[in-house]
């Protein structure tokens, strides 16, 4: 049993100019017209009426909330929990050595090829999947999730927010455009922003060069405390713009609202010696395996990957070329070839976790299910409430028929992340095919609501209500989930 909501919003980024533009457009205006009426049906006092004070983190996180859900329901997911696990694992770390003051962070990862990242307010990061192949290593990705983190810690927005007062309801509909624009297609958004209304909206994501130069310092602090190279950050900056040297006029989406340049360059690696800190840790594989996957993902189609692989590991016989192409064999269906590829590596890599969940993904692709079994149950003792692992697991249970131990898992993950969205959408599936249909209702519901779409989960509570043998607890979650669609929609309304 399927939910079909994967074909959403992304697709309307895709047609002509003209057509984006009046989406954006419509979208702005009657974002700045609920704002005004909104507040002034409540006499409530605008953000641009002066007596108005800084907006509150509360505000700022519901805000949050509401963007979030956009990202999510107009954006395909990356359907990789090693990818998602990885990026969580790293930016929770750079979290914990952050100012921010409200540490709720929700974390989009983009699957296309555009080299971004970006900050919205109420704890909101998104980072494109091209920002991760374009990074050397770790330490340079960690910079720029670390500059992120410190326009959010240093609430930019709020700031930005308040100078504008006067215009207080465009300019909060603009930010929001603004950020739906960083996440869309990269070729749409490029056209978009050719225009002085579009260059306006993403303007709004784009700081004052003092920002700037605030996030590049405390970034730059919070990455040496978490153990990085702070040279790493002058490194991903040249490097971007390097970038945009060879592409020409068109620079990396990131440069767009990140400026960068040869002095600032210069600037951060004067900062970076007077830290004088060299980096504590050691270079692991979790960011090449991850890096490697998503190359081989994006980069080219199925068949001239796998002939791209092919000769570069016949050239080369390193352990980062012999994954890639075993990434390669699996993707073009040569499930045989690439397990042998796998277990080729030397042991080193193969002990790894992430290589073994890769062979037990491999094994499940070819309808081996029980012998990726063997390997996952050992990786959930070893690492328990581990979303990487429960989730393959959860998927290798779905394919071996076993779906009320699949949702058992499932359950678990959406128990200590419950804005896990491809959990709730296994989940359901799990439940459908369980025969538990008032349990597929609630996760139906979740998965509709972490995806914003108030009026879908609504509906889906009517067709809760109507089943038959309903117990009191599930009454009492309906009742619950009654309000979290109440709360979720004053999310995407709120504009402060």
């Amino acid at each position: 049993m399927h939910i079909n909501t994967r074909i959403t919003a992304p697709f309307l980024f895709r047609k002509k100019n003209t057509r984006v533009k009046s989406i954006l457009l419509s979208t702005v205006i009657a974002l700045a017209l609920t704002t005004a009426d909104r507040a002034s049906a409540n006499g409530l006092p605008l953000l641009g009426d002066y007596s108005s004070s800084i907006i509150s983190l509360n505000s700022e996180y519901n805000l949050g909330q509401g963007i979030i859900r956009q990202i999510r329901n107009s954006n395909q997911p990356i359907n990789d929990p090693m990818v998602d696990s990885y990026l969580q694992d790293l930016t929770w770390d750079l979290v914990a050595k952050s100012q921010l003051q409200d540490k709720r962070i929700s974390l989009a990862v983009i699957g296309n090829k555009s080299v971004n990242a970006f900050a919205a307010p109420g704890g909101v990061i998104g980072i494109h999947v091209g920002l991760i192949i374009a990074a050397g290593a770790e330490d340079e990705l960690a910079s720029v999730i670390s500059h992120e983190l410190a326009h959010l810690s240093q609430r930019h927005f709020a700031s930005q927010l308040e100078r504008n007062r006067i215009n207080s309801p465009f300019a909060i509909a603009s930010l929001i455009t603004g950020v739906l624009i960083a996440a869309a297609n990269p070729e749409a958004g490029t056209a978009v922003l050719s225009t002085s209304m579009a260059s306006s909206m993403s303007a709004s994501l784009a700081f004052s060069r003092k920002n700037e130069q605030e996030a590049d310092r405390i970034g730059m602090q919070n990455l040496s405390q978490a153990g990085y190279d702070p040279s790493a950050m002058p490194r991903m900056f040249g490097k971007l713009l390097e970038l945009q040297r060879l592409q020409g006029s068109i620079p990396p989406e990131f440069l767009l609202t990140h400026p960068s340049s040869s002095s600032r360059i210069a600037d951060s690696k004067n900062r970076a010696l007077q830290l004088k800190v060299k980096s504590k840790r050691k270079p692991n594989l979790d960011f090449s395996i991850i890096k490697a996957r998503l190359k081989v993902k994006y980069h080219l189609t199925p068949s001239q990957s796998l002939s791209h692989y092919r000769t570069t590991a016949k050239k080369n016989r390193s352990a980062i070329n012999l994954y890639s192409l075993a990434m390669a064999e699996a993707r073009s269906s040569r499930f045989k070839d690439s397990i042998n590829s796998l277990q080729k590596l030397p042991a080193a890599w193969r002990d790894h976790m992430l290589i073994k969940l890769s062979l037990a993904q491999v094994y499940r692709q070819n309808q081996q299910p029980q012998k990726a079994l063997n390997i996952l149950d050992k990786l959930d003792q070893i690492y328990p409430q581990h979303s990487a692992v429960q989730m393959l697991k959860a998927e290798t249970l779905l394919a071996a028929q076993r779906p009320e131990q699949a949702a058992k898992t499932l359950r678990e993950i959406t128990e200590y992340a419950p804005d896990n969205l491809d959990a709730w959408y296994l989940l359901a599936e799990a439940q459908g095919l369980a025969g538990n249909r008032n349990a597929l209702h609630i996760a139906r519901i979740e998965y509709f609501l972490l995806r914003g779409q108030v009026a879908t989960a609504r509906a889906q509570l009517g067709f809760a209500r109507r089943e038959r043998n309903l117990k009191e607890r599930d009454l009492y979650k309906l009742e619950d989930l009654e309000q979290q669609v109440t709360v979720v929609e004053s999310y995407l309304n709120s504009k402060f």
